[in-house]
C-alpha cells in the first residue's frame, strides 16, 4: 500500500497533466524574482509572483464570502481538480489533499477538510500533528481566518516540502530559543528573532503536542470580539522523533502600506504563515521594488504580537489550568443562587433561581434545555448550590448549602438534574486540601496532598479518555452465582471529570478553601505530578493504611502500578511480613506495630481530621460488633442478598496490607465469595465499614445453632493505597520535606511539573 507522501506526489504529477492553470503556475516558479535580506542573521527572502494576486489580494470581508461560492468544497472546484483522501487518526475526520493551483513552492498542497466548516484550529490541531507525522519531509502550515486565509469559511491547512521557510530551518537548528515554559508534555520557546509573538513547541508524542498548544492557546488574547480565535499563523513539522510547531501571534491582519493612499507608500503584501517564516510574497512589480530590507522587517513587527501582550500571555501560560468538570450533586429540584452576575443564552442572571426535570430535559426560566451552561467573566464570580449532600453513605452524612467559583453547568441524568461545577484545576485543588484535611495543616503535608490530588485528578481524566477511545469494553464488576467480585473508582463518571465527595475526591467549594496556607502551598506546587517512567501516576490516598501499605489490584483492577507497592509505614528498615498469609495477617492486626499513622496525638490528628472525621479516633486499631441479627439484616440490606443466618464471615484471600479482598460469606440460606476491599467494607457497614483488614471473632450461639454476635477487629481507615494522610502528618510534624514524604509512599516516582 502506497505511504501518504506516495499517493499525494503521484496525484501531483497526474493533475498538473491535466489542470492547466495548476501546470503554467508552477511552471512559473523556477522565473520568479528573488531578493534575498540578510537581518540580523536572519536569512529572509521576497519573491515577486503574479500568478499569486488572487491570494494577497482577497477580499474576505463577510459579505464576499457569503455571496461566493466555497472554493473548497467539491461544487466549487474545477472539474479537473484531482484529490486524495486521507482521516486523521486523531479525530477520524476527513480531508482532502489538492494540488495548490497558486502555489508559492513547488509539491503545494491544499488539504482541505472533507466538509464545511469555518476556518478554527480548535480541535483540529490534532489533525495538523498527524499530517506532519504521515509527511515528514514536509511542513504543514494553517492560517487564521484573519491571518492570510483567503478561504476564511472551510477548514483547511497547506504543505510544502520542509525547509523552504528560513523560521523553520533557524528553528529546527535550535537557534535563537529561549526557554519559556516546560512540563511532562514537552516545551515551549520563545524564537527570538524576525517576528515578535513566536513560539516553539515541542514533544515527542502528538497528545503531548496537543496538550501544549491547546495550553498556549488558552493563554493568548483574541484581538476582536467577532473573531473565534486568537489571531495566529502555525508550522508544524515531525523530525527525528520529535513533533515541533513553531505559533507566529499576530495583532493586524495586514499592514498600513497595504491601504495607503499615496502610491509611493503603498506596498501590497498580506502575511500568511510563509510571509511569518521568512519568504514574502509580492504580486506587483511596484511592491517588490519598494520593499527593502528594513520596510519589510518594519512590516512583520507591525503585523506581530507586541511585546507587551507577548509577557502577558507568557505570565498566563504559566500560571494556565486544565479545565475540571466537577460533578456536585443530583436532585429532581436544585435550587441556587448567583451571587455574581451570570450570563447564559445572551441573558443575564443574578440572585436565586431553581432547576428541575420535564420530558427529561432541565427546566430553568420556563425554558428545556439539553444542557444549561452558566457563565462569568468577573474575578470574583460565585454561586451557591443548596443543600448540597456531603459524605453520600458514610457515618457523617448531611446536607449544606456550599458555594463555588467558576462556571455551573445543569444537565439531566437518571431522571435528576446534576449541578456540575466548570473550574480550573488549580482552583478546585485548593477546596480538595481543605475538604479533605484540616487548612491548618503542616505546610509539608499541605503540599504533598497538593501534589498528589493533583496527579490523581489529571490521571483520572486521561485514563477515563483511553476508557473512551478504546473498542474495548470497561468493566468493574465480575459476578457469577459463587462469586461477585466488584471495584468502584471514577469510571462511574461519564458526564463530568470526578464528583464532589468521598468516591474522588471531597470538594466543598469555596466552603473550605479557608486559609492563606493553603492557597500559598498551591501556588508553591503549581503544576507539580508525581510521575513514574513519564506517565502520571495514578496517585491514591486513604486516612489510614494501618502500618503497611496496600497495593492497586487488591482494590481496583488487576494492573500492577510499580509506585504503589507493599512496604511498611516507617524507617525502620525491618522485614516486610507476607499479610497474604492469614495467620501473619491475624498477629498483625491484633497487635499495634510501630509506624507513622501509628498516633493518638489530637494535635497532629487535627490536621488530618475535619470536625465531623473526629466524630470516632478508632481507625489505626479498631473494633466492630454485631449480633446475629444486626448482621443479617445488614448484609441482605446492603447486598439485596438475602443469605439468612450468617454463620460464618471466612477470609479467602488478603492483600499485601491483610485486607481482605475476598471474604467468603457462609450463610444458612446460601453462600458466595464477595470482593474487592471496599464491596466488603460497603456490604458489612451501613456506611463503610473502616478498612477490610479483619478478623473475625464469633461469640455465643443462637438457638438454630448460628454464631449469637461477630465482632470484627480491624486496622486501618480506608484502602490503603498510596499516601496514608495520617502518616505523612506525622512525617511534616517529624520535619521530612514534602517530597520525602511522597518518595516515601509512592515507591520510585518522580516529582515533575505537569505545567
Amino acid at each position: 500500500m502506497a505511504s501518504l507522501k506516495e499517493s499525494i506526489e503521484q496525484m501531483f504529477s497526474r493533475e498538473l497533466s491535466l489542470h492547466g492553470r495548476a501546470f503554467v503556475n508552477h511552471q512559473a516558479l523556477s522565473g520568479m524574482e528573488v531578493k534575498e535580506f540578510d537581518i540580523d542573521g536572519y536569512p529572509a527572502r521576497l519573491l515577486f509572483n503574479p500568478a499569486r494576486e488572487a491570494s494577497v489580494m482577497a477580499d474576505i470581508s463577510e459579505e464576499t464570502i457569503r455571496n461566493r461560492q466555497c472554493f473548497l468544497c467539491e461544487e466549487g472546484l474545477s472539474p479537473e481538480q484531482l484529490g486524495t483522501a486521507w482521516r486523521s487518526p486523531a479525530t477520524q475526520e476527513e480531508y482532502i489533499f489538492r494540488v495548490n493551483p497558486f502555489p508559492i513552492f513547488d509539491l503545494h498542497f491544499t488539504i482541505s477538510l472533507s466538509y464545511h466548516k469555518k476556518q478554527q484550529i480548535e480541535g483540529h490541531f490534532a489533525d495538523m500533528a498527524a499530517i506532519a507525522r504521515e509527511l515528514p519531509d514536509y511542513t504543514i502550515f494553517y492560517n487564521g481566518p484573519m491571518c492570510g486565509a483567503s478561504a476564511p469559511d472551510h477548514l483547511h491547512f497547506q504543505a510544502v516540502p520542509a525547509g523552504n521557510m528560513p523560521s523553520e530551518v533557524v528553528a529546527r537548528k535550535g537557534e535563537h530559543l529561549e526557554p519559556v515554559y516546560s512540563c511532562i508534555s514537552g516545551s515551549i520557546s520563545r524564537f527570538s528573532i524576525w517576528s515578535g509573538g513566536t513560539y516553539l513547541l515541542q514533544s515527542k508524542s502528538r497528545s503531548g503536542i496537543d496538550t501544549l498548544f491547546s495550553r498556549l492557546m488558552s493563554s493568548a488574547q483574541i484581538v476582536d470580539s467577532t473573531e473565534w480565535e486568537p489571531r495566529v499563523n502555525i508550522l508544524s513539522w515531525w523530525e527525528a522523533g520529535t513533533y515541533s510547531t513553531l505559533v507566529f501571534f499576530r495583532r493586524e491582519s495586514r499592514p498600513a502600506c497595504f491601504s495607503a493612499e499615496d502610491p509611493k507608500e503603498r506596498i501590497l503584501i498580506s502575511p500568511a504563515s510563509v510571509e511569518m517564516g521568512g519568504v514574502a510574497i509580492v504580486s506587483s512589480r511596484e511592491s517588490f521594488n519598494l520593499l527593502t530590507a528594513d520596510k519589510l522587517t518594519s512590516i512583520i513587527e507591525e503585523v506581530s504580537l507586541d511585546k507587551i501582550s507577548s509577557q502577558i500571555m507568557e505570565q498566563r501560560l504559566k500560571r494556565a489550568q486544565e479545565e475540571l468538570a466537577v460533578g456536585i450533586f443530583s436532585e429532581e429540584e436544585i435550587e441556587f443562587s448567583f451571587i455574581t452576575p451570570y450570563n447564559a443564552g445572551g441573558k443575564i442572571y443574578k440572585g436565586d433561581y431553581r432547576a428541575s426535570v420535564k420530558n427529561g430535559k432541565v427546566l430553568f426560566d420556563g425554558e428545556l434545555h439539553d444542557r444549561i451552561i452558566f457563565s462569568s467573566s468577573e474575578d470574583n464570580a460565585a454561586f451557591k448550590l443548596k443543600e448540597v449532600t456531603i459524605g453520600v453513605n458514610f457515618h457523617w452524612e448531611r446536607k449544606e448549602d456550599q458555594v463555588f467559583a467558576g462556571n455551573l453547568k445543569l444537565i439531566v441524568e437518571k431522571g435528576k438534574v446534576t449541578a456540575i461545577n466548570l473550574i480550573g484545576i488549580e482552583d478546585y485543588l485548593i477546596s480538595v486540601i481543605s475538604s479533605e484535611m484540616s487548612a491548618t495543616s503542616s505546610k509539608q503535608l499541605l503540599k504533598a496532598h497538593a501534589v498528589i490530588s493533583r496527579s490523581w485528578t489529571l490521571a483520572q481524566i486521561v485514563k477515563n479518555k483511553e476508557i473512551t477511545a478504546s473498542a474495548q469494553e470497561y468493566s468493574a464488576c465480575t459476578e457469577t452465582e459463587e462469586e461477585l467480585i466488584k471495584w468502584y473508582d471514577r469510571e462511574d463518571h461519564t458526564n463530568f471529570d470526578v464528583c464532589a465527595d468521598d468516591h474522588c475526591q471531597r470538594y466543598q467549594g469555596l466552603t473550605r478553601a479557608s486559609t492563606q496556607a493553603v492557597r500559598e502551598v498551591i501556588e508553591e506546587t503549581w503544576g507539580e505530578v508525581l510521575t513514574y517512567e513519564g506517565k502520571i501516576c495514578d496517585a491514591r490516598f486513604s486516612k489510614s493504611c494501618g502500618g503497611i501499605f496496600e497495593e492497586f489490584p487488591y482494590c481496583w483492577e488487576d494492573k500492577e502500578m510499580p509506585y504503589l507497592r507493599k512496604q511498611l509505614d516507617n524507617k525502620s528498615g525491618n522485614p516486610i511480613p507476607d499479610l497474604t498469609i492469614e495467620e501473619n495477617a491475624r498477629e498483625w492486626i491484633y497487635s499495634s506495630p510501630e509506624a507513622f499513622c501509628n498516633t493518638t496525638d489530637m494535635r497532629i490528628l487535627s490536621q488530618v481530621l475535619n470536625t465531623y472525621d473526629q466524630e470516632t479516633l478508632n481507625f489505626y486499631r479498631w473494633k466492630e460488633k454485631y449480633s446475629q441479627k444486626e448482621l443479617s439484616d445488614l448484609i441482605k440490606s446492603r447486598s439485596g442478598v438475602d443469605y439468612g443466618e450468617i454463620l460464618d464471615l471466612i477470609p479467602v484471600a488478603r492483600g499485601t496490607s491483610g485486607r481482605i479482598w475476598k471474604l467468603r460469606i457462609v450463610g444458612s440460606r446460601r453462600s458466595r465469595t464477595i470482593g474487592k476491599e471496599l464491596e466488603i467494607r460497603r456490604t458489612l457497614s451501613p456506611s463503610h465499614l473502616y478498612s477490610s483488614a479483619f478478623v473475625v471473632e464469633k461469640e455465643g450461639v443462637t438457638a438454630s445453632g448460628a454464631p449469637a454476635s461477630f465482632t470484627l477487629i480491624g486496622a486501618g481507615w480506608g484502602h490503603g493505597v498510596g499516601l496514608c494522610q495520617i502518616g505523612a502528618a506525622v512525617m511534616g510534624d517529624l520535619g521530612y520535606d514534602y517530597r520525602e514524604i511522597l518518595l516515601h509512599y509512592f515507591h520510585g516516582a518522580s516529582i515533575d511539573k505537569q505545567y
